[in-house]
């Protein structure tokens, strides 16, 4: 227990859990084949397809977003496969090395983590000929807080014949998605991000292309098998396959159910004036957003860069030990030290953006690197003052 109580976590995952939410996972266990916990289970999928913008099956799969990241390459694909991989950030190429350990051939483009989406060169390695069979990309990149148009990837990807995989871990709750309107083939989002819930569940939404694909894809696994996922679901009673998470079935149903019960657009419009308070907090300390210059920044995170002479660690060491607040270090040895990374993402409000960049401003007050504390402050409230 920290002296001011428990810590805040500002991270890009795992985030800070609501009451309601906390409650929803605790409640007595209810068995996985009974009709009571059907019933939550199919809330919770019907709730999900109107989150991601689908009229397709959302599948609870039992693993973390990296688990079922991997069932997408298992479900779809065959060795010897290509794909086309987006690797603008840490969690672009680790699609890439997921695919290449199950022996797909991995074609890697925009590998710039500083750079914007290169659509041109997405555009000339799908024209190759043959076209490779999928495109992989990060629809939130947590390594450097930015947003890629995938929707814009997923017309290019359609145009070859191609399906689009997109990781949504970090983007699912905090920005609008539009599965079906995008032209989307599979989309992987994770219970404890946006979703503001524990650790474990992920949701997977494939279109009627991605199934087709699973029919002829000679690399599917035992434990995570979509249509084996999709006809639990679709029996007498949902279900899924083997034994269920019970706890977090039930957490994840009631998180979304609270998004729902505040209005979706409201969730959105309340990442967004967080995220750009933030920034305009980090800005007016004469801290440089990172990278440098993007024109897409997400509402799930921001990243910058920290002041000469001051690693990472120290100021975030000090945000944790002197004001229980919990930041993230930049990803990739060249910006372990130099980045630092604030997840806003989940159960996140205006409060929480004055009481970051005010301690934020504390800190670097006491380390010398502010002459005098309050323009982070000022520039935060003006901010979420000129909020929609």
């Amino acid at each position: 227990m920290h002296r001011y109580g428990e810590l805040q976590l500002f991270t890009p995952g795992p985030v800070n859990v609501p009451p309601q939410v906390l409650a929803a996972g605790a409640r007595p266990m209810l068995h996985h084949r009974t009709p009571e916990f059907s019933a939550i289970l199919a809330d919770l999928v019907a709730r999900a397809q109107r989150l991601l913008g689908t009229r397709q099956e959302v599948l609870p799969v039992h693993t973390t977003g990296r688990g079922a990241m991997e069932a997408s390459i298992t479900n779809l694909f065959s060795p010897g496969d290509e794909i086309l991989a987006i690797c603008n950030g840490k969690f672009g190429e680790m699609y890439a090395d997921i695919a290449t350990r199950h022996g797909l051939r991995v074609r890697r483009v925009s590998t710039d983590w500083l750079k914007p989406l290169d659509l041109d060169e997405v555009g000339t390695a799908l024209a190759a000929n043959p076209a490779p069979r999928g495109v992989t990309v990060s629809l939130c990149e947590t390594t450097t807080a930015v947003v890629n148009d995938v929707e814009a990837v997923a017309a290019l990807a359609r145009a070859h014949g191609t399906l689009t995989l997109v990781d949504a871990v970090s983007a699912a709750g905090c920005l609008r998605i539009a599965f079906d309107a995008w032209g989307l083939d599979l989309l992987v989002t994770a219970s404890q991000k946006g979703l503001m819930s524990p650790t474990g569940l992920s949701l997977v939404a494939l279109s009627e292309r991605a199934w087709q694909a699973t029919k002829t894809a000679r690399l599917a696994d035992y434990y995570v098998r979509f249509t084996d996922i999709r006809g639990s679901l679709r029996g007498a009673r949902a279900e899924t396959p083997g034994s269920t998470p019970v706890s977090l079935v039930c957490a994840v149903a009631e998180a979304l159910r609270m998004m729902e019960e505040e209005g979706l657009d409201e969730v959105y419009a309340r990442h967004a004036a967080v995220a750009a308070a933030i920034r305009a907090g980090l800005q007016a300390m004469g801290l440089a957003l990172f990278p440098a210059e993007h024109p897409h920044r997400s509402p799930a995170l921001t990243a910058f860069t920290v002041p000469e002479g001051v690693a990472g660690g120290e100021l975030r060491g000090m945000l944790k030990r002197e004001f229980g607040l919990v930041t993230a270090s930049g990803l990739g040895e060249a910006y372990k030290e130099r980045v630092v990374r604030i997840g806003h993402m989940g159960h996140v409000f205006p409060r929480d953006a004055v009481l970051l960049i005010g301690t934020l401003e504390a800190c670097l007050f006491r380390l010398g690197r502010l002459p005098e504390p309050g323009r982070g402050v000022a520039a935060c409230i003006r901010a979420l003052e000129a909020a929609p």
